[in-house]
Formats: structure tokens, sequence, C-alpha cells
């Protein structure tokens, strides 16, 4: 009854309540210039996450989970975020990661990255935060695995809204995406820590113009 699968889908639904439903990380850009407005292009956008995933949340996570030095990830995570929003948000985001899931388990190591960031010792990474779980409390595989696939399914979420599609539409462009999950998880896994950050100057780039959008839903 205490399988760790259950507490994964838990804290990583899009609807556990830490706002991320709130940030489009650059989605609602590549929408209102007209470069993501149907499923073919939605299905290019989700490819292209999990192409840039391994070198950025995704592998920061593994890196984490896998008892990673969190000072120095923690540190690079939060200087490779150079679009302020994303930065801000991902802070953001790990504040109330930690006060949910701290509020009902008790994991050492997560207590002590969130007292660290009281102390002004960490920044806070919600990528960091959620490896550090991952690697606390399940299988490092199957929980990034999960992990990678909240992300895609919070971007698929939002671009129905934005575009906007039929909901059926998103699901079947997120299903035709699942199966290269595992590999990018198994590269995250794999690459080194100076592999982190690289690429994905494109989503970077939309999400720096979001801040000057003219009409915004979202808050990255």
């Amino acid at each position: 009854m205490n399988d760790p699968l259950f507490f994964l889908l838990q804290v990583f639904d899009p609807l556990f309540p830490i706002g991320l439903f709130t940030m489009s990380n650059g989605l609602e850009t590549y929408v209102s210039k007209g470069i993501i407005y149907d499923t073919a292009a939605l299905e290019q956008y989700l490819e292209g996450m999990l192409y840039i995933l391994p070198y950025s949340d995704l592998g920061f996570a593994a890196k984490a989970a896998a008892g990673g030095d969190i000072r120095l990830l923690d540190s690079l995570c939060a200087a490779l975020k150079t679009p302020y929003e994303l930065r801000q948000c991902s802070m953001r985001l790990c504040s109330r990661f930690l006060k949910n899931v701290c509020d009902m388990e008790d994991i050492q190591s997560l207590e002590a990255y969130r007292k660290g960031i009281e102390e002004g010792i960490f920044s806070g990474c919600y990528p960091v935060a959620a490896g550090i779980y991952i690697g606390a409390s399940a299988d490092i595989k199957r929980g990034l695995g999960i992990y990678c696939y909240n992300m895609l399914s919070a971007a698929v979420n939002n671009a129905v809204k934005l575009v906007p599609l039929r909901q059926t539409d998103g699901q079947r462009v997120l299903h035709s995406v699942l199966g290269k999950i595992p590999s990018a998880v198994e590269e995250a896994m794999r690459c080194d820590i100076s592999e982190l950050g690289a690429g994905g100057f494109g989503f970077e780039f939309r999400s720096m113009q979001h801040e000057t959008l003219y009409t915004r839903i979202y808050i990255s």
C-alpha cells in the first residue's frame, strides 16, 4: 500500500498546488508569433523539449536524484536559467513544492534543502528539489520518467488553451511522443554534469520575448 509510485504521481501531477499550470515556459510566445498553430507544430515543439530536457531540467533532476553535489547543482541550475521569468518561476515552484511535500512526508534530504534555501545557502531550483525527492522516495528511472511526463503534459495543457486545440487533439500529440521519454531519461542519467545547459537557445529566446508581450495569459 506504500508503493512510492502513488506518491510520485501525486506530487508530479500538473494539478499539484505549486502553480505549474500558470507557466508556459515561453510557449505563449511561440503561439502568439504563429510558430505553433496546429497539432503538427505542437508535436515538433514537444520533440524539441525532449531533445533538450536531458541537458536542462531533467538532467539536473537526474543528477540530484543520483546524489550529486546539491550546492553545485543548485548554483548551476540558477545560473543557466538565463531568462528572468524562468529563473523566478523555478524558484517559486521550488518553494511551493518543498512546502507541500515537506508537510506531507518526512524526507530529511528535502528538508535540508528547504532549510538551506531559507538560510541563503541555496537559490532554490525546482528541478533540483524534484530530483532530491525522486532519489529519496523511488526508483530513479521511474521517477524521472514521471517527472518528464509531467513537463510534457503541462505543455500540452497550455497549448490546448493557447492555440486553441481540441483536448482530444492535444492528447493524441502527447501520446505520439510518450515513447521517447525513456531515451530522454537514459540520456539525462548518462550525460556528464559539464553537458548541462547545452542548447535550448530557441526556448530561452522565446521566454525572454514573453516578458514584453503585449497580451499575456501566463506568467512565464
